[in-house]
């Protein structure tokens, strides 16, 4: 399985555990949620760069967003 498949399955992943506690009636965001998607965009990262030995700067921008969200989160618990 190529990594660029991998990191969109964690980021899915990410985004059905978000959305299952969304129709639970829990509108917070998830830790999980938040730390599979990181995981999910490292991936993606990671593989854009071994393809081209390039980063995107898009997917580079949401990891820091998504980092900082965390940070955040996990500041305010």
């Amino acid at each position: 399985m190529e990594l660029f498949s991998i990191g969109l399955i964690v980021i899915a992943i990410g985004w059905i555990i978000q959305a299952y506690f969304l129709f639970k009636g829990k509108k917070e965001i998830r830790t999980c949620f938040i730390v599979l998607y990181i995981l999910g965009v490292a991936v993606l990262l990671f593989a854009d760069y071994q393809a081209t030995q390039k980063v995107s700067y898009f997917e580079l921008i949401t990891l820091i967003a998504a980092l900082l969200s965390l940070i955040k989160l996990i500041g305010m618990k």
